[in-house]
């Protein structure tokens, strides 16, 4: 039967980029592991030129899917989180996938975006949850063994759970902040923690102390306060840390660290010439601190693409085994911290 001229088809983008009809198929699915680079361009440019869009009804009526997934935040208010949004909305553009967005600030109203999201018939579930250590995992567990694919960002799960992680190196990038501060002759090195019922904030305090234990200096007791990774937190903490005369802090989070910054102006003190400071997290709105702070860089837009990815591979083959795909941060040098004088 011969196409109608008006209508862009399936077999005409394969003809135009030289493949076959199940190449172009593999790559609207998100299939791109089973193609090269070269053959991924040529389909990309064809269907770029020919205006291709699929028929996303036919196609979830013929193969049971909605090329939609569910993207589940916990903390939206929270500068650090949205930034995966970006990665994964890029990720499935590229494949030809929707994103359906909910925000889920506590176990409750987890617990129904991920009902939500079924009832919404996704193909797959994200989550970038809050680091609890005692986070409930049984939904999500269920919801898997009922065929629903998931992957988790930042998450502790049970030992031996079939669910894919995309985690993040929060001891290495604590450690690389302090050995920063220890590289530049600092010797009292503060710290302001994150809460102790959260994993990220025992492995940032884990990469603080390795880094001082490393350089062998002894960890002062004194030296360390927690904070709940908000801004009061972080200037309460300075507050009390100004007591014992450090010459430098690492902050382990960044609203904290604007919190500690506006403690030492109130205490007559200045960043970097009386006291240096490096952060955690890179959100965009440290990019206006005075002095410009040197932080941790996390890649989060990068999480959101990769859970993407293991998100894909896992609906187009489900039995792909579990993955725990880590990521590394970096140190962003900035004006914040300078040689002891």
């Amino acid at each position: 039967m011969r196409e109608r001229a008006n209508r862009t088809t399936i077999r005409r983008v394969a003809r135009e980029a030289g493949v076959s009809v199940t190449t172009v198929s593999n790559y609207l699915n998100g299939r791109h592991s089973q193609m090269s680079a070269a053959t991924r361009e040529r389909v990309r440019e064809a269907i770029e030129r020919l205006g291709y869009h699929p028929n996303h009804v036919a196609r979830s009526l013929a193969t049971r899917r909605t090329a939609t997934i569910g993207l589940i935040i916990s903390e939206l208010t929270n500068a650090l989180y949205p930034p995966v949004i970006l990665g994964a909305e890029a990720a499935c553009r590229q494949a030809q996938y929707s994103l359906l967005l909910a925000n889920a600030p506590d176990a409750g109203s987890e617990r129904r975006a991920v009902e939500l999201m079924r009832r919404k018939q996704v193909d797959g579930l994200i989550l970038f949850s809050v680091s609890f250590i005692d986070i409930a995992n049984d939904h999500l567990l269920r919801a898997h063994e009922e065929g629903v694919p998931i992957v988790v960002i930042n998450r502790t799960m049970p030992e031996g759970a079939p669910i894919p992680r995309v985690v993040l190196d929060n001891f290495r990038g604590a450690y690389l902040a302090t050995r920063h501060l220890v590289e530049l002759g600092h010797r009292r090195i503060a710290h302001i923690a994150g809460p102790s019922n959260r994993f990220t904030g025992l492995d940032r305090r884990a990469g603080y102390l390795a880094a001082l234990a490393e350089a062998g200096l002894e960890s002062d007791p004194r030296l360390v306060v927690e904070g709940d990774y908000s801004f009061e937190s972080g200037y309460q903490g300075m507050r009390t840390l100004l007591d014992h005369r450090p010459s430098a802090v690492f902050v382990g989070g960044d609203a904290m660290a604007l919190g500690a910054l506006r403690a030492i102006r109130d205490s007559g003190l200045r960043v970097p010439d009386d006291l240096s400071l490096v952060a955690f997290g890179n959100p965009d709105f440290v990019h206006y601190a005075t002095p410009a702070l040197t932080t941790v860089d996390l890649p989060i837009v990068e999480a959101g693409q990769i859970a993407v990815e293991l998100l894909l591979e896992r609906i187009a083959v489900p039995e792909t085994p579990e993955e725990t795909r880590v990521l590394q941060p970096g140190l962003l040098v900035r004006e914040s911290a300078i040689p002891l004088a």
